[in-house]
Order: C-alpha cells, then sequence, then structure tokens
C-alpha cells in the first residue's frame, strides 16, 4: 500500500514537471524574456510571434526595463524580436516603431549580445538584450563671402572645422558648404567663429532657432520642424575687414 501511494505521488510530480514545460507528451514551451537598457522616452513596441509589447520607460531613469512577453514559443518555433513593422534582416534596417527621440536595437556588447532571433530549444532559456541610445542628427550650413584662408567655425567646444574658400565667383557668392558633426536630441548647440580668415570679418548671420545660430536640436516627434534632418539652414556672412 505504502509503494503504491508512493508511486502514485511521483507519477503526479513528473506529469506537474512536464506540464510546466508545456505539458505531458507536447512540446515544451519557452517563455521570451526581454531586457531593454537605456530607454528614455515612450513609443517602443516590441513584436514577435504575432504578439506586440509596448515597452514605457522605467520609473527610475536609468534603469533597466525587463519584461517576459505574453505566451512563450514552443520547442522549435523560430522567435524574432523586433521593433513592430521593422526589418533587421536588411541593409539598412527598417527600425519599425521605435521610442521618441530614440534608437533601439538589438544589444551587440558582450555579454549582452544574444541573438534576436533563433530556434526556440536551440539555447536552455531565451534572453533577448535591446539597447536604446538617443538619436543625432546633422549640423550644418553655409559660408558666403569667402575667400581668405584660415576660417574655423566651431560648436561650442564639442566640434570645429577648417573652411576653404572657393576659387569660383559664383560659388563664393552661393556659400561654401560646413559641416560641425551630429548633435543628440535635446543637447544645445551654437555655432560661433573661432578663428577669423585672413583679410575678412565672419559672422553668424541665420540660422537655428535664434537665428544666430543657437539653438537646441529637435526632430519630428509631431511637433518639431526639422524632420530628423537636422539644423542646416545656418548662415555664416563673411566681408572685408575693418
Amino acid at each position: 500500500m505504502k509503494f503504491s501511494l508512493a508511486r502514485t505521488a511521483l507519477a503526479l510530480a513528473a506529469a506537474l514537471t512536464l506540464a510546466s514545460c508545456g505539458g505531458g507528451g507536447g512540446k515544451p514551451t519557452y517563455p521570451i524574456n526581454v531586457n531593454v537598457k537605456g530607454l528614455a522616452y515612450d513609443g517602443l513596441i516590441l513584436s514577435t510571434n504575432g504578439m506586440d509589447v509596448p515597452v514605457n520607460p522605467p520609473a527610475t531613469a536609468g534603469a533597466d526595463v525587463n519584461f517576459t512577453f505574453p505566451n512563450g514559443v514552443e520547442y522549435g518555433q523560430v522567435y524574432n524580436v523586433i521593433p513592430k513593422n521593422g526589418d533587421l534582416s536588411k541593409v539598412p534596417y527598417v527600425l519599425g516603431v521605435q521610442a521618441k527621440h530614440q534608437t533601439c536595437l538589438p544589444n551587440t556588447v558582450y555579454p549582452d549580445n544574444l541573438p534576436h532571433t533563433a530556434t526556440a530549444g536551440q539555447l536552455a532559456t531565451i534572453q533577448i538584450n535591446y539597447v536604446c541610445t538617443l538619436n543625432a542628427y546633422p549640423l550644418i550650413g553655409i559660408v558666403k563671402g569667402l575667400t581668405g584662408t584660415g576660417l574655423v567655425l566651431a560648436n561650442g567646444s564639442t566640434a570645429s572645422t577648417t573652411v576653404t574658400p572657393s576659387t569660383d565667383s559664383a560659388t563664393i557668392a552661393s556659400g561654401v558648404g560646413f559641416s560641425l558633426g551630429k548633435v543628440y536630441f535635446g543637447q544645445t548647440y551654437g555655432v560661433t567663429i573661432l578663428t577669423q580668415p585672413q583679410g575678412q570679418t565672419c559672422s553668424v548671420t541665420a540660422g537655428g532657432d535664434n537665428g544666430k545660430g543657437g539653438g537646441t536640436m529637435r526632430d519630428n516627434d509631431g511637433t518639431d520642424s526639422y524632420n530628423w534632418t537636422g539644423v542646416t539652414d545656418i548662415v555664416v556672412t563673411c566681408g572685408a575687414a575693418s
């Protein structure tokens, strides 16, 4: 009698173990666990196997976000965790539904560089790791009337560039292009003359939020005007030194 009871108890324990892995006789199922680092704004939606999960920023700024998709996947089933409507198999990536002002992609830094797409059962557990970074946009413009050498433009203390004059009179009048790299969303910028060109005096005459080459980098989150192209309207005008 005791042996029979013990055997019944073992059978029940085995059945419960099988059920936790997907049910007796059926394929085991694997939960899809996700970690997101650096998320600061809302809007991100991660998707796989017909499931969409909106990912909100953490309550504590700078903390990681962790969640599990509502349904697991069966052994042998392919999963592909990507931003909704995105395609990370294409070059360049189709980014899909991203967080405002950020780009979120699978983490590529060891030891968090686990595959975002694979077949359930290849690894003991499914762990997907994403990282989000602020978007950065170009800060560019033109210099009109430049004939002297040595002009150096700067964006604060973060970037500088030397602008070489053109030998073409039409280009001198219409403007020589310059770039001061990229500025992250939400950061301030200010284009200034670091070094004047030989025999000339230059000043920032247009562009940016204040019309004098300064402002805060924005994007097209629905209310801002620069539409992902950055600040492209800076104008520097040069004339003969007095």
